[in-house]
């Protein structure tokens, strides 16, 4: 094997950094390269994502997003872990085992939405997973979201569609709707006081909610839906020419009047579907959805109770969380 250096981006110049994602991350690189602070949360604290290089040449990555998780009345330090990524011409070499075993050693407490070919890997490297979380898609436009039926122009049917679920939710209240302010972020940081911490939680202070909401650098996309004492979080934006909303962030607690009023919304400003993620014990459990999908969750840690906790999953996931919302927003 050739010989590699591990070294933090901060230590990389941006001109071979940026060259490196260009190259890697062509899909999202226009927004990504300009705005890779905040996506990694740097300067949060020492936790950074890392590089390999061989031949002067960065060959991997492996980024993180540094967060803390609640569990049995502690605080542990943990961090989450995106953007893996190796050359193809460097792969099946020991690379990527290499970069991986080092990024572990950055923080002791690591966690991960991940695809079944990157669970494989980390199952290697005695990882757990549990099926907790799940991916859940309400569709407000059949004839825009599948590709089969997308290469018909079938406005008649889409506008038809679309009758159908008004006259199905006959409700002309409008909900109210605002821009992301410290108010906001402030409302969002009470709501975290209200969730279960029987099980382990992600920590979401208003630090935290001013990185993800008040820093974000596509803000503009984000807007705070509110019914009486009840709101969501949602993120809009366009992939593959499909209009979709995120429900990223909510207080809710059941399948109430707000949802309706969501969906309302939704079809007057030409939704395609809405989408969102949620565990077993999440207060969104009750969103009506007609696509689910289970999602990876994988874990790893040295303190025994913690790893035993993890186990149980997270109860306050939502599509805030991770890179998850976000990481396949089109430029």
């Amino acid at each position: 094997m050739k010989t590699y250096l591990i070294k933090k981006i901060s230590d990389i110049k941006e001109k071979d950094l940026f060259e490196f994602y260009s190259k890697v991350f062509n899909t999202k690189k226009n927004s990504f390269i300009s705005n890779y602070k905040w996506h990694y949360r740097l300067g949060y604290n020492e936790f950074e994502p890392i590089v390999i290089i061989v031949d002067n040449l960065i060959i991997g990555h492996a980024g993180l997003i540094p967060t803390e998780v609640l569990s049995q009345g502690r605080k542990f330090p943990a961090i989450w872990f995106i953007d893996f990524v190796v050359l193809p011409e460097y792969q099946s070499k020991g690379f990527g085992k290499i970069l991986t075993e080092e990024w572990m050693k950055i923080c002791p407490n690591q966690i991960t939405y991940c695809n079944n070919l990157s669970l494989r890997v980390f199952k290697k490297l005695k990882w757990q997973d549990s099926s907790f979380v799940k991916r859940k898609i309400y569709p407000i436009n059949f004839f825009n979201i599948l590709p089969s039926l997308k290469k018909i122009e079938l406005n008649f049917a889409n506008k038809f569609f679309r009758f159908f679920l008004k006259k199905k939710l006959s409700n002309n209240k409008a909900i109210k709707f605002y821009n992301i302010s410290d108010q906001i972020i402030k409302n969002c940081t009470l709501a975290e006081k209200k969730f279960d911490t029987s099980s382990p939680t992600i920590i979401r202070d208003e630090s935290w909610f001013q990185w993800r909401l008040g820093d974000c650098p596509y803000k503009t996309d984000l807007l705070y839906f509110e019914n009486n004492d009840e709101f969501i979080i949602g993120h809009i934006f366009f992939q593959n020419r499909v209009k979709r909303l995120n429900i990223i962030y909510s207080n809710t607690k059941n399948n109430s009047e707000i949802f309706s009023l969501l969906i309302n919304w939704s079809l007057e400003n030409q939704i395609d579907y809405l989408w969102y993620v949620n565990s077993k014990s999440n207060i969104n459990s009750n969103l009506p959805s007609v696509f689910n999908k289970t999602i990876n969750f994988a874990y790893n840690t040295n303190n025994q109770e913690l790893l035993k906790d993890l186990s149980r999953g997270l109860s306050n996931t939502s599509g805030i969380d991770s890179d998850i919302d976000y990481i396949s927003r089109d430029n």
